[in-house]
């Protein structure tokens, strides 16, 4: 009889841990970036104490980076932790952050190019670090 896989390995596992490190990151970056430093972003001019408030159109850009950066290090983790950079578990992981989307909250009111790109942020963060993922696996 074959010895059982570690617990760690599995995709399911490995993809909750996935969103769980994401929310997290996404929380964390959304509380303590200071928004002035993404002034470029904003169609107004930078203010004293910005906040960030979910669903506010004015901050969609940078949101939808956030959550790109904050689905990416799930990503990351997730990869780290797998062991085994298979097809299956970034396709766990993008079908993950595309769920995820429909729980959160859509800046509104938002034209339909700003929610594809806000809402295509999550995925793309993941897409692209299981991408550098299986071309490294490749060229070693």
């Amino acid at each position: 009889m074959s010895a059982s896989p570690q617990f760690t390995r599995s995709i399911w596992f490995t993809t909750v841990l996935a969103l769980l490190v994401a929310l997290g990151t996404q929380v964390l970056i959304g509380s303590l970036l200071p928004l002035f430093a993404f002034e470029w972003f904003y169609e107004m001019p930078p203010m004293n104490h910005p906040v960030l408030i979910a669903g506010e159109t004015s901050f969609w850009r940078v949101d939808a980076l956030i959550r790109a950066m904050s689905f990416a290090m799930g990503a990351f983790i997730a990869h780290l932790l797998a062991k085994s950079h298979s097809w299956q578990l970034l396709a766990s992981l993008v079908a993950i952050s595309i769920a995820d989307t429909f729980f959160e909250q859509f800046p509104m009111p938002a034209t339909p190019w700003q929610l594809g790109i806000w809402a295509s942020a999550a995925p793309a963060g993941a897409l692209l670090v299981g991408v550098l993922f299986q071309t490294r696996k490749t060229n070693a």
